[in-house]
């Protein structure tokens, strides 16, 4: 089939950071002082050794204690409060800023008509876990006149904990009628009535200046980034109404299953949580673990208390939850060091950035036409390297193997499609990660003026990006070799992909075709760190088809497949096809490639129809081109004299889960639709673990 211009003045083709995905644990309220400000801080109490503290600060939640003087001085006293825990003075009245409309995380802050407070913030949905009850915002775990569903109102000198009407409270303690937990409540650090001075967080049930066991400070509470509705995943992602914080993700009340299980609004792992060992609320007691869903008091030097695969012997450096780490079947040998927390992660005795085995690339010095394949992981951002099936001492995470194939998993014959590059004409940034970045391309890996290989043959010396690859490559994707596509193009992904067939964006012209004109394939086999729920990676998609082929049956391919091969990660699989290049907006899918040019903004980097009228094809979103076209400049896809040679996206982001410790197979793939003609290119770069699970799929 030989495709020709649709644009009229175009006798050829001649047209033309970052993390998205993202995903975060209860508020905890402090309450404000009756001075003009929010809080009043107490005296500096400064006295010598006989003299009396300072004068706490005026009534209020948020008085502060004055300091003690140096020695045996006293503390000074914190000011009186008019109000209950957890709640403020505003005018005459007590209130709770995290719900009340009136006063909306600060008193006289009132929510237009029609919204709702929730957690301090006037919007039309209730957030962090939190369920609107008539004009409220409740939390069913905690709220005595909404326990457990709105309106079922707790008995005088009943608590409501765990959404349960009680006595006593579960899994938290009882201060003052409300349920908090001991752990993190600067209000009542470690026992009731033991208060935080100003400045100072509650963290493991101790006042300090930072967040212990690896939690995160969030405002001024330490939390949990795995499970905390409020801040799932990063600090302020807060969950909308309806949704539960599981392994850092947010996810329905229904997707709360197995091995995970729902506790009041929290989504725990039982087998391991201290707090819901076995069953809501079964707290193990001090020096206990929670191994298997039962408290033990474990013996380290003996049994792998923490149950991720190690003995302290074998170089376990956290076995029992403390200050090595809150949960410490993420710390041990297989982990990745994570930048931040604190927290000694793989057991070297190197935290944070001093451990450089982590934290330093290692893409400097690649030659560009490199023929190993373990140099494109390099230069992707993989690093360290381990065996299939290492001994204990070396299972740690890492590249297991690299291959450089075409799409039916057959050898690449031309290597002129991939290369290693430091820069690409006038895309900026240039990398995202190290000194390097991949180019797979289905004409050759090099903008206008690269070499070894290169150039690609466009402007402005050229006249298209258009080269086939030598020898000629025309293979079936319907079959092949070990490492095909054949699974993919096999599995119906509907609406977005038929059985047997290519996806394509709605509205568009499918093509079906099992022919892969000129394909280039990237496979990588890793063990992921034991600490790390999911991966991200970076791209950068052009193509010379743009922008007169868009939305015809010339959909040149970009795909990047996920296996895990030993299960489905939890909670959050990844999509049945497997393939994670998707663009995801409503209740319509697009595959990664031009056409997301119609119905989306993903394609940026272009010119708009204001720019070149006579250029522009009427199946483009007007939405396109926002970034205009000035990082085209070098790289061959620019104007050769009148329109464009191609297009581009930018830089997206990409991102899978995985299962912690367990292998994980990528294969990112890039071919040719409908003839060899007019090249697609990818740029990819800014490999990452993430510890938290994601919403697999890609995005701007």
């Amino acid at each position: 089939m030989t495709k020709f211009s649709s644009v009229s003045n175009l006798g050829f083709k001649n047209a033309t950071l970052v993390t998205v995905l993202a995903v975060g644990a209860a508020a905890t309220w402090a309450g404000c002082a009756t001075s003009t400000s929010d809080t009043a801080s107490g005296g500096d109490g400064r006295g010598g050794d006989d003299a009396a503290g300072g004068q706490g600060g005026t009534a209020g939640q948020g008085g502060s204690p004055g300091q003690g003087g140096a020695g045996m001085g006293g503390a000074g006293q914190g000011g009186g409060s008019v109000c209950g825990p957890g709640t403020t003075l505003c005018g005459e009245a007590c209130t709770v800023l995290a719900f009340d409309p009136t006063n909306c995380g600060a008193c006289g802050k009132a929510c237009a008509a029609g919204e709702l407070c929730s957690q301090g913030q006037c919007g039309i949905t209730c957030l962090g876990g939190t369920t609107q009850c008539n004009d409220l915002c409740a939390d069913l775990a905690n709220d005595p006149n909404n326990c457990g569903a709105c309106g079922t109102a707790c008995a005088e000198g009943q608590i409501c904990s765990a959404g349960q009407c009680g006595t006593s409270c579960v899994g938290a303690t009882a201060c003052n009628g409300t349920c908090v937990d001991l752990d993190t409540d600067p209000a009542n650090c470690g026992a009731c009535g033991t208060a935080c001075a100003a400045g100072q967080v509650c963290s493991m049930g101790q006042c300090g200046v930072t967040c212990l066991g690896g939690s995160a400070l969030c405002g001024s509470s330490c939390v949990d980034l795995d499970t905390s509705p409020a801040h799932c995943g990063a600090c302020g992602n807060t969950c909308p109404s309806g949704q539960l914080c599981a392994a850092g993700m947010c996810v329905s009340i229904g997707e709360c299953n197995a091995p995970f299980l729902q506790c009041g609004q929290l989504c725990v792992l039982p087998a391991s949580d201290p707090a819901n060992c076995g069953t809501c609320g079964n707290k193990c007691a001090t020096g206990a673990t929670c191994v298997d869903g039962t408290c033990q008091v474990c013996d380290s030097t003996t049994t792998d208390c923490d149950n991720d695969g190690w003995l302290a012997s074998e170089g376990d450096c956290c076995d029992k939850p403390g200050l090595c780490g809150a949960e410490p079947e993420k710390v041990n040998p297989g982990a990745i060091e994570v930048v931040g927390n604190g927290i000694d992660d793989n057991c070297n005795a190197k935290t944070d950035l001093f451990d450089l085995e982590d934290t330093v690339s290692c893409d400097d010095g690649l030659v560009s036409n490199s023929s190993s394949p373990t140099d494109y992981a390099k230069a992707l951002g993989i690093c360290r390297v381990t065996t299939e099936n290492a001994p204990k001492a070396e299972k740690t995470w890492g590249l297991i193997s690299a291959k450089l194939l075409r799409a039916d998993g057959s050898a690449l014959a031309d290597m002129q499609a991939t290369s290693i590059r430091q820069g690409f004409g006038g895309i900026t940034p240039a990398v995202l990660e190290g000194k390097s970045a991949v180019v797979l391309s289905s004409g050759i890996a090099a903008d206008a003026t690269q070499t070894n290989p290169g150039p690609n043959g466009g402007a402005p010396g050229g006249f298209n990006v258009s080269s086939e690859h030598t020898p000629v490559s025309n293979v079936l994707i319907s079959g092949g070799g070990e490492h095909s596509v054949k699974d993919w193009f096999a599995t119906p992904n509907l609406p977005l992909k038929p059985a047997n067939g290519l996806p394509d964006s709605p509205g568009c012209n499918a093509s079906n075709t099992p022919e892969a004109e000129d394909s280039v394939m990237l496979v990588l086999r890793l063990r992921a760190p034991t600490n790390a729920r999911a991966f991200s990676f970076n791209s950068y998609f052009m193509s010379a088809e743009y922008p007169e082929f868009v939305c015809t049956s010339f959909n040149d391919q970009f795909i990047a497949l996920v296996d895990t091969p030993t299960g489905v990660p939890s909670p959050t699989p990844n999509p049945v096809d497997k393939n994670l290049m998707t663009f995801t907006s409503g209740n319509q899918k697009w595959p990664i490639g031009i056409n997301i040019a119609q119905g989306t903004n993903l394609f940026a980097v272009c010119d708009s129809q204001a720019t070149s009228p006579f250029c522009w094809d009427t199946s483009v979103s007007a939405t396109s081109c926002s970034l205009g076209s000035s990082q085209l400049m070098g790289t061959g896809f620019e104007s050769n004299g009148d329109c464009l040679v191609g297009g581009g996206t930018f830089w997206l982001t990409t991102a899978g889960n995985v299962i912690p410790g367990q292998i994980v197979e990528i294969r990112i793939a890039l071919w040719d639709v409908g003839d060899a003609s007019y090249d697609s290119l990818a740029i990819l770069d800014g490999f990452q673990w993430l510890s938290a699970a994601t919403l697999p799929g890609t995005g701007g």
